[in-house]
């Protein structure tokens, strides 16, 4: 697997910048195949094609590096999702759109998917730096009084770890069709809300993303007919 999203963000900065991003997409190869505690300084520059020299002069260690990572990859998912939320003010329905839109980025690029299924389940510094994006919207829902949960770290690295569990759900399934809407029931059921309303909050968030995002309704087609397909026979 390959990745190549920093490179390309990074084509017409300068050659630090892009070094960076070189190591970064890097990473990214690497840690989807062996998670990010397995991995090596050693294992990211070979992968690299660059000697190990070239990653110490622009990071002090691998900590200071998955953090620098961990805040870029961060920042680019939450913005993309926050910015398919801009509207929404309700933050159960907030956690209920991020929590599947979440799983449709990640799963666009097996290896940034990959490598983020093995970073929720370290829960490490990358998972924190993952986890703030659904932490405000947590925050938000529990001051609308929609969630009883008690905030703390153990409790959004469950929350983390079941996102997790249905994105490598999804990467291991790409035709099955409903991944993402169980995921975010499971999550908006944990959180406080009742059954029968969290199925209808789910149902309601789904059929609004498909409405904004023409790409991901036709997804949704092609596993429709997949999945009619495999019980025909």
């Amino acid at each position: 697997m390959q990745s190549v999203q920093f490179r390309n963000e990074a084509s017409s900065q300068d050659k630090a910048q892009r070094t960076k991003a070189l190591l970064m997409d890097a990473a990214i190869a690497v840690f989807a195949k062996r998670g990010v505690e397995g991995t090596s300084v050693n294992e990211i520059t070979n992968h690299a094609n660059v000697a190990n020299g070239t990653f110490y002069y622009h990071y002090k260690d691998k900590k200071e590096f998955v953090d620098a990572l961990g805040h870029a990859v961060a920042t680019m998912f939450v913005n993309r999702v926050d910015e398919s939320m801009e509207e929404l003010t309700d933050g159960a329905e907030r956690v209920a759109t991020a929590t599947q839109q979440f799983i449709y980025l990640a799963a666009a690029d097996a290896a940034w998917g990959w490598m983020i299924v093995h970073a929720v389940t370290d829960l490490g510094e990358f998972s924190a730096s993952i986890s703030r994006g659904i932490r405000k919207d947590v925050a938000l829902g529990i001051q609308q009084g929609y969630f009883k949960m008690c905030p703390t770290d153990i409790a959004f690295g469950i929350l983390l770890s079941v996102v997790g569990a249905g994105l490598k759900a999804r990467l291991e399934n790409p035709a099955m069709e409903g991944i993402e809407m169980l995921t975010s029931e499971c999550v908006v059921r944990m959180l406080g809300l009742a059954p029968e309303r969290a199925r209808a909050l789910v149902s309601r968030t789904a059929a609004r993303i498909a409405k904004s995002n023409p790409e991901i309704a036709v997804v949704r087609g092609k596993r429709r007919r997949a999945a009619r397909s495999i019980n025909k026979r």
